[in-house]
């Protein structure tokens, strides 16, 4: 039988996703053959940045336009006066912007990315060629990382089945209809998986499993990925979405994958496939246990059938993984945990000899580890591996401000490869990262800042303003430490995202809220997807005097922080920093496939 596996828009472009590799790369060692895979998020934005798409649109506006002309309702909403004055200024646009928008997505694909300013004019124009587009599905907003339909929530299902439907503001009925359906239905496929992991992807992903399915009812259509995932229960109660697809895997997929693909030839017992929600004579079914892969068990992830050179970055930068789960999980505020259930480490001498692999395989020497937080023993191992067997390799990952997190172990990282550490700090205000219970302290937190910027390692801090209880002064104490500490916030590759905090399903801190402060949860009827929830406070900023702290931080934050490369992208980030260490060494730097 014939597999495709198909990663939906949107994610950011200079990098691929690791799920589908990892799939792909499972079913290769199972045997199982005849399975493609495609990224269409970065296949749609290669397409759109043309000028052959950008004269289908040309003739479009002006269609538009003339049918808004005629007949315009209201003052704001598709086909009002607002919505004709943008189709005008987009007309006016269009001849500046088709001359540029082919020599923008080239430039950054050649040596000119590593040129600050003509990174910064790819960018901006690229930006607005797309809200040049958008207008045609105005008040929708497409950009190159996210998806803005107003009209409707992602989190109602009552909505998005509105959205995938709707012809005037979603446009990626007509995108995957005109571009890239007949391609997927060409290749016969018995079953198609769909990755759905970013809030961005649920409607362009649901979208395009109502076309094949509509289009080839017999085809089996299954999706996994982490966003549904955070949803096993609200899929109990949404008969509707099992309209769109024939089920759910959710978890870990690899295993489920396989055993899915076995029934689907032989007796088509779904009772077998682990992981799996699926429904049979109008009752909905989940799978349980969930299952949980032996990592050392699973093969690297496998690239093969990805346009890698169609990402909009010089050189590949490959996602990869070392562990699954976080070794930590007490935080909390925080719901990734949820994704892997428990914490395994990979052996790092297997996880070297993937390296080694991918590095010769795909001709890159760029990794950026998708952990949620790399423990430090088997670190040291793994670096201690890299060295020993000369692998020249460079890549990024995430870790917690341990206090056993050595000047020594960040040495030999630093030495291994590593360019850019991702901190989660949330809060450098004692009282409320105990509160958070992140078990790190100050000091350990300004030493291993230190050790990184004197090491020459890049760092990265998320931090969260708005945590239960958290008063405004504590707020503006961590970010008076990213704000004041110069000789951090200048030293090179630093970034910082600050985030508002929010409820979400699943997180620590929804088994007893009552203890953090929090004396009433809501959440809107309709929104029966919500991963989130709304609340009130005991005590501390209330949600909407976090929100102006917030503001005030971002803003702050923002004056001291590189925001291109370094906090657009983590992939980006990486080759701005590998190509100023070479150019410090005077080492030829490769370009990567």
């Amino acid at each position: 039988m014939n597999i495709s596996l198909l990663f939906p828009p949107t994610w950011h472009p200079s990098q691929p996703y690791l799920s589908l590799p990892s799939l792909a790369g499972f079913l290769a060692q199972a045997g199982v053959k005849n399975v493609t895979q495609r990224d269409l998020g970065i296949e749609l934005l290669d397409t759109v940045l043309t000028h052959e798409c950008g004269q289908q649109v040309y003739a479009r506006l002006m269609e538009k336009v003339r049918r808004l002309e005629r007949n315009r309702q209201g003052e704001s909403g598709p086909g009002s006066a607002e919505h004709y004055a943008r189709v005008v200024e987009s007309l006016e646009r269009f001849p500046y912007l088709i001359d540029r928008i082919e020599p923008a997505k080239d430039a950054l694909r050649g040596q000119e990315f590593y040129d600050i300013d003509q990174y910064r004019e790819s960018l901006f124009l690229i930006d607005k060629w797309l809200e040049l587009i958008s207008t045609l599905y105005f008040p929708t907003r497409i950009t190159v990382v996210d998806n803005q339909f107003s009209s409707y929530s992602i989190y109602s299902s009552r909505d998005i089945l509105k959205a995938i439907r709707d012809e005037e503001q979603n446009p990626y009925i007509e995108l995957f209809r005109d571009w890239f359906l007949p391609s997927i239905l060409a290749d016969k496929p018995a079953l198609i998986g769909i990755s759905i992991t970013a809030t961005s992807q649920i409607i362009p992903g649901l979208t395009l499993c109502r076309l094949i399915k509509e289009s080839n009812a017999d085809l089996h259509l299954t999706i996994g990925g982490s966003i549904f995932t955070r949803l096993v229960d609200n899929l109990r109660r949404c008969a509707s979405l099992f309209e769109l697809t024939d089920d759910f895997i959710v978890f870990e997929g690899e295993t489920a994958l396989l055993e899915l693909i076995t029934q689907l030839e032989g007796k088509r017992d779904f009772s077998k496939v682990p992981n799996l929600i699926y429904r049979q004579d109008d009752k909905i079914t989940v799978n349980q246990p969930f299952y949980s892969e032996n990592i050392d068990a699973l093969p690297a992830p496998n690239y093969d059938g990805f346009p890698l050179g169609r990402y909009l970055a010089p050189a590949t930068v490959l996602p990869v993984q070392f562990s699954r789960g976080c070794y930590y999980k007490d935080c909390a505020f925080c719901a990734l945990t949820l994704d892997h259930q428990n914490f395994r480490q990979k052996d790092p001498g297997k996880t070297v000899d993937d390296l080694q692999m991918l590095t010769e395989k795909y001709r890159t020497p760029y990794f950026f580890f998708t952990d949620e937080c790399f423990a430090l023993s088997p670190t040291k191992r793994m670096c201690q591996q890299i060295l020993d067997r000369k692998l020249s390799i460079q890549w990024t990952a995430e870790m917690r401000f341990e206090k056993n997190l050595s000047r020594d172990l960040l040495t030999l990282m630093r030495d291994a490869g590593c360019l850019k550490i991702v901190f989660g700090l949330e809060s450098f205000n004692q009282r409320v990262m105990d509160f958070m219970k992140k078990g790190i302290k100050q000091e350990s937190v300004r030493r291993i800042a230190e050790d990184c910027v004197n090491l020459g390692i890049g760092v990265h801090c998320y931090i969260i303003v708005g945590f239960p209880t958290e008063k405004e002064e504590e707020a503006l104490e961590t970010m008076n430490f990213i704000v004041e500490n110069t000789r951090l916030n200048s030293s090179y590759g630093f970034s910082c995202q600050p985030c508002l905090f929010d409820l979400e399903k699943e997180a620590p801190i929804m088994s007893d809220p009552g203890s953090y402060g929090i004396r009433r949860i809501m959440r809107p009827a309709s929104e029966d997807l919500s991963l989130g929830f709304f609340y009130e406070v005991q005590e501390g900023m209330t949600p909407e005097q976090a929100e102006k702290v917030y503001q005030h931080v971002y803003e702050k934050v923002s004056e001291v922080v590189c925001e291109l490369p370094f906090n657009y992208s983590m992939a980006d980030g990486l080759l701005y920093i590998a190509r100023a260490k070479a150019q410090a060494q005077q080492v030829p730097q490769p370009t990567g496939a």
